[in-house]
């Protein structure tokens, strides 16, 4: 066969393969396999009522049908979680499908379903033409049906399918609602550079946004924030039209209760509590509830707190008792997450925990708390949609609530922390919240008080309160090297107050830049520029802080007076500085030690003195700090006097008393024995006046 034929054979064989794929594909191609959404449903049913469920139907065919199914209620919680029914079950209502090409305008169509509970009592007239609603005959107790809403092509072949659930709730029961407290966490990157303010992060506001806005909508439901003190200081200082909005819902719709404590910025604590810290880590709780209060005007409630995820026995020890043992953080009860716990004895507990346990510290006391459920948790990430997750959400807390309803029970929704907060999933989850007789909200506070002590020996006996060692998570920070710069980042800010307290914008800068520098997320490198920058703008007002005076002369003729100098202050606040004079020849009658506030500008400071002998004195000015840490400049001034001691001025006056008395002295000795001269003198040997004796 030559090349030709060959080539003819090739193009044949590729032009059939390529029609039969064309043959085959076509009919797959046009054959849509649609898929289902839960738009919306009730969020519960009582005796009589209506269970409405909307279901988007998107990419089907028109000839796709629907069909929803209830089965008998969920036998255990465990069940529910599996999202399986037993493959021998058989519906109790199966609705008649409805046809997409009877009512499909779109490829995208909502279709509603409605069905009337009635319990024994409930008397209603069955489905007829007059009344087309299909009606789920119960027994009027409480119960979680699973509904199931499948979708079917033509052939009548499964193409998707969810399993959501119907509530029903008596009205009027007596048992007590199943106390929720959901905590929701709100985290921002570090908002203070060490330069500066950084640029909002759009994404992380727009969460925080969704989640005060749902707090606002939904005040019943008692949700808790937790966020750092830092991101609220930080969406003050940008000040755009949305952080205004959002410190505006806080200040508005949140209560202290509901506002979790939290350190200044984001740390992990037992890191703090292992470098001996405990005191410092007490500072920064203190300074996110200052910092906290003047943002939005509130003050955290301490006494629940979200433990953190690093923090172990000690920790929780020094939580309670900080090592200055006058004041504790205030707490009285934690929130735990299912990790920080160890695991329980599944025979006691074959439930999900809805009662609180104690933990022990390291020292043996114990600490009521409570856990983070991780079924719950995990509803918020799981595919199926935000309004399908939050249903479910919905009636895994009924379920819990059915489950011991004789039992005070609480227990905390904590989202993963992996969770982009979802407006849909939230405001679906709150509304069910606030309407759900079974279910009630409340703070984490009121949910730790208000709940039934899990036995040691489980549910139904008698005993002692189940304790549970925590497990903590291994800090990914190491402080051991970083706390001595901090320590002297603070002593520095410390001793430069004393000078700048009036100026508390400055001050406040310097205790932002130290706070922020413990955040954790930062690396070393970063976190040793914000101590930098501490100590930048120290030395930078500190050198252009105060102007001393020149060298100069001053002549004084009294003995007691005082020295003018002028020092001028350009900080343009107040500074409290304090003066140290020296001098060998002058005393200083109110001390070589002068504290003074000088105002912004040229401050005259007239300075007592005394001189302690006549001639020139040079006086040494120091200024320093009032802790006498800080050096803000010197000078030395020459001082001239002419005047006597006091001491001197005696000697010489006694001296001069001397001197005129034995002048006086002289003068009078002097005037005793001068003799008048004879007229005429005695001749020389002449004898006339003498006589000599004879003999003997």
């Amino acid at each position: 066969m030559n090349q030709t034929n060959t080539n003819r054979w090739v193009a044949t064989i590729a032009g059939i393969v390529l029609a039969l794929i064309t043959v085959f594909a076509s009919p797959v191609a046009a054959q849509s396999v649609g898929s289902l959404e839960l738009v919306a449903q009730s969020a519960w049913v009582d005796d009589g009522g209506i269970y409405d469920i909307q279901v988007r139907v998107a990419g089907a065919d028109p000839d796709s049908s629907v069909v929803l199914r209830i089965y008998p209620p969920w036998p255990e919680r465990d069940d529910f979680l599996r999202k399986e029914l037993a493959a021998d079950l058989e519906p109790i209502l199966e609705l008649e499908p409805i046809m997409l090409g009877d009512v499909q305008g779109t490829s995208n169509e909502v279709l509603g379903f409605e069905v009337a509970v009635a319990g024994p009592n409930i008397p209603i007239e069955e489905e007829d033409e007059a009344n087309p609603i299909s009606i789920l005959r119960t027994n009027g107790g409480s119960a979680v049906y699973p509904v199931e809403v499948s979708l079917y092509n033509a052939d009548g072949e499964l193409s998707d399918q969810f399993l959501t659930s119907l509530i029903e709730l008596p009205r009027g029961q007596r048992n007590a609602p199943l106390r929720t407290a959901i905590v929701l966490e709100a985290t921002m990157p570090p908002m203070a550079t060490p330069i500066g303010t950084a640029p909002l992060d759009e994404d992380a506001t727009a969460q925080l946004a969704t989640i005060v806005d749902a707090i606002a909508q939904h005040p019943d439901a008692d949700v808790a924030l937790s966020i750092s003190p830092e991101a609220l200081v930080g969406l003050e200082s940008i000040n755009t039209d949305e952080t205004a909005r959002i410190l505006d819902q806080l200040r508005t719709n949140i209560t202290a209760s509901q506002l979790l404590p939290n350190p200044y910025s984001e740390v992990e604590e037992q890191a703090w509590i292992d470098a001996g810290l405990e005191d410092e880590l007490a500072e920064l709780y203190q300074a996110g509830s200052v910092a906290t209060n003047a943002v939005i005007g509130i003050e955290p409630e301490p006494s629940a707190m979200l433990l953190d995820r690093t923090v172990d026995d000690e920790g929780l020890q020094a939580l309670i008792s900080p090592s200055s043992g006058d004041d504790s953080f205030g707490v009285q009860g934690v929130i735990v997450r299912p990790a920080q716990l160890s695991p329980l004895n599944s025979e006691l507990f074959p439930q999900a925990l809805t009662t609180r346990f104690v933990i022990p510290t390291a020292d043996g006391r114990t600490v009521p708390a409570l856990v983070a459920d991780g079924g719950l948790s995990n509803h918020f990430t799981n595919p199926g949609g935000a309004a399908y997750n939050a249903n479910r959400l919905l009636a895994d807390l009924t379920l819990l609530s059915l489950q011991n309803a004789e039992v005070r029970q609480a227990v905390v929704v904590n989202p993963p922390a992996d969770w982009i907060p979802d407006a849909t999933f939230l405001n679906v989850m709150l509304t069910g919240i606030e309407r759900i007789p079974a279910i009630r909200g409340a703070s984490p506070f009121d949910a730790l008080s208000d709940t039934a002590f899990t036995p040691s020996q489980g549910l139904g006996t008698l005993g002692s309160p189940l304790r549970r060692d925590i497990r903590a998570q291994r800090p990914a920070q190491d402080l051991l090297s970083f706390r001595t710069e901090y320590s002297q980042a603070q002593a520095a800010i410390a001793s430069w107050s004393t000078v700048i307290a009036a100026d508390q914008a400055s001050l406040g800068r310097l205790q932002e830049l130290l706070r922020v520098s413990t955040d954790y997320r930062l690396t070393d490198g970063q976190r040793n520029e914000y101590i930098d920058a501490i100590y930048d703008v120290i030395n930078t007002q500190k050198d252009a802080s105060i102007t001393t005076p020149e060298s100069e002369t001053i002549t004084l003729t009294g003995r007691i007076s005082e020295v003018p100098i002028v020092v001028e202050n350009n900080l343009g606040v107040d500074a409290a500085v304090l003066l140290v004079l020296d001098s060998e020849k002058l005393a200083f009658p109110d001390g070589q030690a002068i504290e003074i506030v000088l105002e912004p500008g040229p401050n005259r400071i007239d300075i007592p003195i005394e001189a302690l002998a006549s001639g020139d004195s040079p006086i040494r000015i120091q200024v320093f700090s009032p802790d006498r840490s800080v050096t803000l400049g010197s000078a030395e001034i020459l001082v001239r006097t002419f005047a006597f001691s006091g001491v001197g001025l005696v000697i010489g006056v006694v001296a001069i008393i001397v001197l005129l008395l034995w002048w006086l002295q002289h003068l009078r000795s002097t005037r005793d024995t001068v003799k008048p001269l004879p007229d005429t003198p005695p001749s020389v040997g002449s004898t006339a006046d003498t006589e000599e004796p004879i003999g003997v």
